[in-house]
């Protein structure tokens, strides 16, 4: 049994830590990301150039590293505005609250049925491409996504013994939703958010791709794959290094989102 709790948890601490390594591997990088050196176009791995050089002499590691700050940084913030203000709008519109809320499903479910890339469309033509447009984007996508699940099991856990026996007890609306509901919806909360943070990468990677993303001064995994697409036949090694990060990074988020699955299942 101890061991294979030791497994479980270490399912969720070995992704974390790739996924902190991402974040903050910046602080790291041996180069420069934005420097170019013409002299060493498509260099071979070395000391200086552990993964090699770009078709401008850019360090391609230096670039995986901050490309990993600005994915994650994005994908993390924008995770963060919805577990905030979609745990605290998903409670105060719930039936537990608000009694009548027919128009507010209504609302929910249709602005949920638009995909993501429709907002970026929307806010790139009214505010121009950039790193703040995808995370108000991405955010006002999954966010209303989230308050449907917060309101829904919101809704279900109401009609929990133990929140009738605290309704009995005399407790108010805002102490069952602090003490005894929201406790119960945390680990589903992580859960989406995981899961949502790996489609969120895939996004932010693929509107860089075509041309939708975070612009030409900000290093991103998908303007990385985009130009190393033009150098695919003779240096085919240069674009699996963006794509397995890529791949890696989405595959740490849904490993963490299953393992709690699994733990809130037992």
């Amino acid at each position: 049994m101890k061991t294979k709790r030791f497994r479980k948890w270490c399912a969720i601490f070995i992704p974390t830590l790739v996924i902190i390594f991402f974040f903050a591997g910046f602080l790291f990088a041996p180069n420069d990301p934005m420097k170019s050196n013409l002299l060493e176009r498509y260099a071979d791995p070395s000391a200086e150039y552990p993964f090699g050089t770009d078709a401008l002499g850019r360090c391609i590691l230096s670039r995986i590293l901050y490309g990993g700050w600005t994915t994650l940084g994005i994908v993390l913030g924008g995770s963060l505005i919805v577990f905030l203000l979609g745990t605290v709008i998903g409670m105060v519109t719930s039936r537990a609250v608000m009694k009548e809320n027919a128009l507010i499903d209504g609302l929910i479910n249709a602005v949920t049925a638009i995909p993501p890339i429709a907002y970026l469309i929307v806010f790139i033509g009214a505010w121009g491409s950039g790193a703040k447009t995808t995370l108000v984007a991405l955010t006002v996508s999954y966010i209303l996504r989230y308050i449907k699940l917060v309101r829904t099991r919101t809704d279900m856990e109401m009609g929990k013994a133990y929140v009738m026996c605290a309704i009995a007890s005399g407790a108010s609306k805002l102490r069952i939703m602090l003490i005894h509901i929201f406790p119960n919806l945390i680990a589903e909360m992580i859960r989406f958010l995981c899961l949502s943070c790996a489609d969120m990468i895939l996004a932010i990677t693929g509107f860089s791709f075509i041309g939708l993303g975070l612009g030409d001064n900000v290093v991103d995994w998908g303007s990385m794959i985009l130009d190393a697409r033009g150098a695919l036949v003779l240096h085919p090694t240069m674009i699996l290094y963006p794509i397995g990060a890529v791949i890696l990074s989405t595959l740490c988020f849904n490993v963490i989102g299953r393992q709690l699955t699994t733990k809130e299942a037992e």
